[in-house]
């Protein structure tokens, strides 16, 4: 009796602690950069998606900065202690795939139960969507995203009888009635990289196509990066200095506008002294046409998940890019909601009226691109950077320089 009531016992404890394990959340763990009011709000969507269902937890893990963020994924992918999944550039996609660190949410979002249905995808904004699609496959899903918008100094175009506006011959010309005042047209981030991007765009040029083919050393990016650092050597335009961001000039009011990601929104809403009127627009028409690049990040899924992780995280980020989620999100760090329902939402709508300046990160959403995925995009980055501030600094033209970086954007396609 006693030796059956003690086998008794030990298979109804053992019943008790797989009953236990079967009933646990299966972990999702997600690593991201964001911090302060930003990392509040995230944890207020994880706490929200926890509390929806009781399958599966998200455990957020802030890394700080997207340095550190992706310091500590190349670390992870080493040491194989990679998360289930992470913020990252869109343009690192390709770079992570080739490395062998991430699988599609195919598996999850076009097939099965919870996939993606024909109406949800078309909530989403075509261009947000594609940004994280590589090869064929959804290895990104669109998260925190931002347009380029123009910012503009409401009480110096009063002042000086300046009309907003809607090309960049009107910013050259603007340009040449504050001259004598000793003031700017626009002002740029340190780097001009983005500006010539949508430019080069909006000539028909992408500068890097989904083909591979190489557009760098074309007329119109040359002509393109050509009129920026004209513009620049008359005074009509200005570049940040060390601190790396076009906010300085304007909020100092040395210049009339100013090019910028709509995410800098909330940093002039703290930095802009209150006698400071100003406000936002779609950028400026380049060659008849009009055009955005995206900036911001996707939330991307690495392949050491398990089957059962992967669904969990395909979950979390639809949840993420539902109607509401978007557009608290959108409400409380100044990104673009991912979703129109987000953006048509009451939420949303009275967040645009108490904040009006993000009605053009919004009316710019249309005409906005991604830039190209490809492996080595990390190189080409770094090669860029070089590439602008030899044409700052160094004085180098730009035909001589755009040529040179698409002789070694080339030579890094072909060696993939």
């Amino acid at each position: 009796m006693t030796v059956a009531l003690t086998a008794l016992m030990a298979l109804g404890a053992a019943g008790c602690k797989q009953a236990k394990t079967q009933s646990a959340p299966i972990k999702i763990t997600y690593w991201h950069r964001m911090t302060g009011s930003y990392n509040t709000a995230l944890q207020h969507e994880i706490k929200a998606f926890n509390r929806s269902q009781s399958k599966y937890r998200v455990v957020g893990v802030s890394q700080g900065s997207y340095d550190a963020l992706q310091e500590k994924i190349m670390a992870a992918a080493k040491s194989k202690t990679l998360p289930v999944m992470a913020q990252a550039p869109y343009t690192n996609i390709g770079d992570y795939v080739k490395a062998g660190f991430l699988t599609s949410f195919d598996a999850n979002m076009l097939h099965g139960d919870a996939k993606l249905t024909a109406k949800q995808r078309a909530d989403l904004y075509p261009s947000f969507l594609s940004t994280g699609k590589y090869q064929g496959k959804y290895y990104g899903l669109p998260f925190s995203v931002s347009t380029s918008v123009l910012f503009y100094n409401q009480t110096l175009m009063k002042k000086y009888g300046i009309a907003m506006p809607h090309t960049w011959a009107d910013i050259e010309a603007a340009g040449k009635k504050v001259q004598a005042a000793k003031l700017a047209a626009v002002a740029l981030d340190q780097s001009y990289d983005v500006t010539l991007e949508g430019m080069a765009q909006q000539a028909g040029a992408k500068e890097i196509t989904a083909s591979g083919k190489v557009n760098l050393g074309q007329p119109a990016v040359i002509d393109a990066a050509a009129k920026l650092l004209a513009l620049r050597k008359a005074g009509i335009l200005t570049t940040a200095g060390s601190d790396g961001y076009f906010t300085t000039d304007f909020v100092n009011q040395k210049t009339l506008f100013a090019i910028g990601s709509s995410a800098s929104i909330p940093v002039l809403e703290q930095q802009a002294p209150k006698s400071l009127a100003w406000g936002t627009a779609t950028i400026p028409a380049y060659a008849g046409h009009t055009g955005t690049p995206l900036n911001g990040n996707e939330n991307v899924l690495f392949k050491t998940a398990s089957k059962a992780q992967q669904r969990g995280a395909w979950l979390f980020s639809k949840f993420l890019m539902q109607g509401k989620q978007t557009a608290y999100w959108a409400a409380k760090t100044g990104y673009v909601p991912v979703a129109k329902s987000g953006t048509a939402s009451a939420t949303y709508q009275a967040y645009l009226k108490q904040h009006p300046a993000y009605q053009a990160a919004v009316d710019a959403v249309p005409a906005s691109f991604g830039s190209t995925v490809f492996p080595g995009y990390t190189d080409y980055r770094n090669d860029l950077m070089d590439t602008v501030d030899s044409t700052l600094t160094k004085h180098v033209s730009a035909k001589a320089a755009f040529t040179k970086l698409a002789k070694q954007t080339e030579q890094i396609i072909a060696a993939q």
